[in-house]
């Protein structure tokens, strides 16, 4: 043992030597490998932390979502019923989105929670740092009055005092004592709300017996001998059932392990970026290996001298991964640098969504990827050259004067399949690419339905102010209007209950006048949005027909809505929908029905790349529930003003306006709409700045090897070119007899990278918009281009060759 060790010693310091002999080669080899390497480890972190990475429960693997169709809520009848009747969880909970306004101190805050049952945090089994979670009873009318809260909102509120344990906070002008305080990595739920930062009971009251207004996300851990099938069979036979008794309120439940339905979207994209790294690394580690094919050539009188002196094959195959290993090993070095470089530039960079981004860092598993990656890209590019140096003719290597022409047609088949198998990965990278770039521009070409640019927006919340009282609201937010429409470089202003794009959406089902009362289930459906007059004005939205909501619209007036194209066609086919008439409440008597006094264009309201759905727009003023309620969920507003200017310069001013009412009213979610609209496509632009990143690597990689390729096989056949020039080879006839051999290498590359890439862009179907995965505008493009850049890389040694002397040629060899 000690004979070897000592032995791979001498063969490291020996090749740590031949490096610094050959600073050039040494340097380009490195860079090429840290590229590959850094890639991969910078990517894999992400993958390992969001894809791989066990979620912060206690056996995430068993725990599992039930809900409609996979992603809607259910009603709180139909938990109770679940939760009673499944054998095969061992508990069940609910969740409930819920938002407070935190006073009582110098900054008022609208923080985000969630109201859970009190099975939740067992069913999770996370422990508090500190204080306790519920317990039974809390969840209920009186009792519920208690708060768990997040490790950030602690350390921001408290300082992250134990003795905040007990203390009470105003939560909607209410006080409520805090329980319990719960780790830094907690999140939950982690698909849904994300940034909640306080969690309380949640009563369910009246409303266990509703199975409508669906609002729960429910929660379930499987008992350790239930298999996923076994549980959804069961489900499936007990909702059959409740279907049965009642009619549309069991349809479609869905069970889902949860941790599918954290990273259910991402997961794709971010296995496509992986395998697109992998294609980075493949093409780094050909381009090495022909830079030691063709170092190998130079050093074959070395080889031959080292077998007429005793060693053997093996030994000085071992010699040479040796000094491969150096090489894999500085790579490495200069790849992890790059890595922490590209982790912190891709956590600054993502856009929201994607899960788990701030647990993504050089970890014990990321440490692994690296050695092993390590390992092999030293397998990949240096086990192939070191054999076929190692295969050594004394005799002709040994003779002085030997043909420098002859290199072997091994060595020479070897480089030609390497270069052209960097551009075979490089097409399919550059494809992968380009059709991010062609999906982008769809949907950047996609109309909103308004005009975005100067629009400022921020949600005012009364819950818990004075404004909340019943009918103070309809006196403050006319007033509030008026205050804003007065400042300096305000144009127009009004108020929604939710934002486009970036609110909530609330779906309601609603009956036509003189039609059949719908069957359970089988109701129109709507978007439901509340206004204030001029929204439409200040969104510019364009009105089709009819005319808009005025101030004249209230609660002495008869009752008034507006709708959408969408809900005009699919409701009203082949009539006019003006002066239809619809409820929202299917009967009693508070039914009002509401005269249809306009149509707006579609408008995007809760997905980009969806088409709009029906939409329905509610008069604030005639809204009883929307002015009165004290729901906590009802008692807030989104402001929209139209700016002249910069609408982010305006904010501090339209702030001042609201809190001139009142500095106890929390304002948050302060967004331009411009700002708004660049959220919805970053997930798509962030795919493609790393797809671009990589194919331009790639690109870059597969230039530098052909161009070394030519200019090797130039020098190793200067005595042809030269016998060819003096019996009378124009330099035009020789340019193009190394364009030639170019220009073949990387066609060859190409027609192979067009059918693997026919093949793997069908993965990223998922991630493109209005482009086929095999567009042809795309692939040509891409084509032409590789083309293009292989013809460029070639032409200086072809030029080279044309400058050859034949004379000096011929006299050399």
């Amino acid at each position: 043992m000690g004979f070897w060790i000592g032995q791979f010693t001498q063969d490291l310091r020996y090749g740590l030597r031949g490096m610094l002999r050959s600073p050039g080669f040494s340097l380009v080899a490195i860079i090429a490998l840290a590229l590959g390497i850094g890639a991969n480890t910078a990517i894999f972190s992400v993958v390992n932390a969001v894809l791989l990475r066990p979620l912060e429960y206690r056996d995430a693997d068993r725990l599992v979502t039930l809900l409609h169709g996979g992603n809607q809520p259910v009603a709180p009848a139909n938990y109770l019923d679940w939760r009673e009747q499944s054998k095969s969880f061992e508990g069940m909970g609910a969740a409930e989105g819920w938002g407070a306004n935190l006073s009582g101190t110098d900054t008022p805050e609208h923080l985000v929670g969630l109201r859970v049952s009190v099975s939740m945090f067992p069913l999770l089994g996370v422990e508090p740092v500190a204080g306790r979670v519920f317990v039974d009873g809390e969840d209920q009318k009186g009792s519920d009055h208690r708060v768990v809260l997040s490790y950030a909102l602690w350390q921001r509120r408290f300082g992250g005092e134990r003795s905040a344990v007990g203390k009470t906070m105003l939560l909607d002008g209410e006080a409520y004592t805090i329980v319990g305080v719960m780790p830094p990595q907690f999140r939950f739920a982690p698909f849904w709300i994300t940034r909640a930062e306080l969690w309380a009971p949640l009563p369910l009251g009246d409303r266990a017996q509703s199975r409508g207004g669906n609002s729960l996300r429910v929660f379930a851990r499987l008992k350790p001998a239930v298999s996923l099938t076994a549980a959804r069979t069961e489900i499936a036979g007990i909702t059959a059932r409740l279907e049965q008794a009642y009619p549309a309120s069991n349809r479609d439940v869905q069970v889902t392990p949860l941790k599918e339905k954290v990273v259910g979207k991402i997961q794709q994209p971010l296995l496509v970026m992986l395998g697109a790294v992998g294609f980075v690394l493949l093409i780094a580690c050909a381009n090495v290996a022909h830079m030691l094919l063709a170092r190998a050539a130079s050093r074959q009188k070395e080889m031959a001298l080292r077998a007429a002196l005793g060693a053997s094959r093996g030994r000085v195959v071992r010699q040479l991964v040796a000094e491969n290993l150096l090489l894999a090993v500085a790579g490495a070095a200069a790849g992890t640098v790059l890595a922490i470089a590209a982790i912190r530039a891709l956590v600054a960079l993502r856009p929201a969504g994607i899960p788990r981004i701030e647990a993504v860092g050089l970890d014990a598993q990321v440490t692994l990827f690296l050695l092993a990656v390590t390992g092999l890209t030293a397998a990949l590019f240096g086990l192939a050259p070191a054999m076929q140096a190692s295969v050594v003719n004394l005799a002709g290597a040994l003779k002085e004067g030997g043909r420098s022409g002859s290199d072997g047609i091994g060595r020479n088949r070897m480089r030609s399949a390497l270069v052209s198998s960097e551009f075979a990965l490089a097409l399919m990278l550059l494809v992968g690419a380009g059709l991010m770039v062609r999906s982008l521009a769809a949907m950047q070409s996609i109309n909103p339905g308004f005009d975005s640019r100067g629009v400022l927006s921020m949600v005012v919340s009364v819950a818990g102010s004075r404004e909340a009282e019943p009918n103070q609201r309809a006196v403050f937010y006319p007033q509030m209007l008026e205050r804003v429409r007065a400042l300096p470089g305000v144009q127009s202003a009004a108020t929604i209950n939710h934002l486009p794009l970036a609110g909530d959406v609330w779906g309601v089902p609603f009956r036509i006048e003189g039609r059949a009362k719908p069957q359970p289930g089988e109701s129109p459906r709507g978007i439901y949005r509340v206004v204030m007059p001029g929204y439409f004005e200040t969104m510019r939205i364009p009105v089709m027909r009819g005319r808009t909501i005025r101030p004249s619209d209230n609660l002495a007036t008869p009752g008034v809505v507006m709708i959408n194209e969408r809900a005009a066609k699919l409701y009203w086919p082949g009539e006019e929908a003006l002066g239809k008439r619809l409820t929202l409440d299917d009967e009693g008597p508070a039914m009002q029905w509401l005269t249809v006094i306009g149509v707006i264009n579609d408008v995007r309201e809760s997905d980009w790349t969806s088409l709009p759905e029906p939409a329905v727009y509610l008069a604030t003023m005639q809204s009883p529930k929307y002015l009165n309620d004290p729901a906590p969920h009802m008692a807030y507003t989104t402001l929209v003003v139209r700016t002249t200017g910069d609408p982010g310069a305006m904010a501090k001013a339209v702030k001042e306006a609201v809190w001139s009412f009142d500095r106890n009213l929390p304002l948050s979610e302060v967004l331009t709409m411009d700002g708004v609209l660049a959220k919805v496509t970053a997930p798509a632009r962030f795919q493609m700045l790393l797809l671009s990143s990589f194919a331009a690597v790639a690109l870059l990689l597969a230039a530098i090897g052909i161009y070394g390729v030519m200019s090797y096989s130039v020098s190793k056949r200067r005595q042809e070119l030269g016998i060819r020039m003096s019996l009378g080879a124009t330099q035009g006839e020789v340019l193009r007899l190394v364009m030639r051999q170019g220009l073949t290498l990387a066609l060859a590359g190409s027609v192979v990278g067009i059918a693997g890439a026919f093949a793997l862009s069908r993965l990223m179907a998922g991630m493109l918009y209005s482009v086929k995965p095999t567009d042809p505008l795309t692939f040509g493009g891409v084509s032409a281009l590789l083309l293009l850049v292989a013809a460029l890389a070639t032409l200086i040694p072809a030029r080279q060759a044309t400058s050859i002397d034949p004379v000096i040629a011929l006299r050399n060899e």
